[in-house]
């Protein structure tokens, strides 16, 4: 079964963000960042999260295995709902893209099991903030 790993990092908080996500198909890695703009930690977790089904979708994944450090997407995703009025537009969104897919599964794990996606997106929140310091 294909595997997602996805993770944010915030420099502030709020403040720049950028996510790193691995998308494993067949044993061929697939790579993405992003910048996300102005947000808080949390926030960045939920983009991530949304990006890495999106980019899933994209790649034609049909089934997925998601594996997330963040503990808030995880409890949210296994009880079904998002006590937060401020995530439940992403939530809503989750449910959304998961109609994408015949099977997802998110599953949380520790922040040393996903350290992939972490340094993806640390990388890229340096380079971000080093390039806007250009400016």
């Amino acid at each position: 079964m294909p595997q997602i790993y996805f993770d944010a990092a915030t420099k502030g908080n709020p403040g720049e963000s950028t996510c790193g996500i691995v998308i494993i198909v067949d044993n061929e890695r697939h790579y993405f960042t992003e910048s996300l703009g102005l947000m808080d930690n949390h926030r960045a977790e939920w983009e991530a999260f949304i990006l890495s089904l999106k980019h899933a979708a994209e790649l034609n994944v049909n089934n997925a295995l998601v594996y997330t450090d963040s503990k808030l997407i995880g409890d949210s995703i296994e009880k079904n709902f998002v006590k937060n009025e401020m995530f439940k537009s992403y939530f809503n969104e989750y449910k959304q893209l998961q109609q994408k897919f015949d099977l997802v599964f998110v599953k949380w794990i520790p922040r040393v099991q996903n350290k992939e996606a972490n340094q993806l997106a640390q990388t890229a929140l340096r380079k971000h903030l080093k390039k806007r310091n250009k400016k």
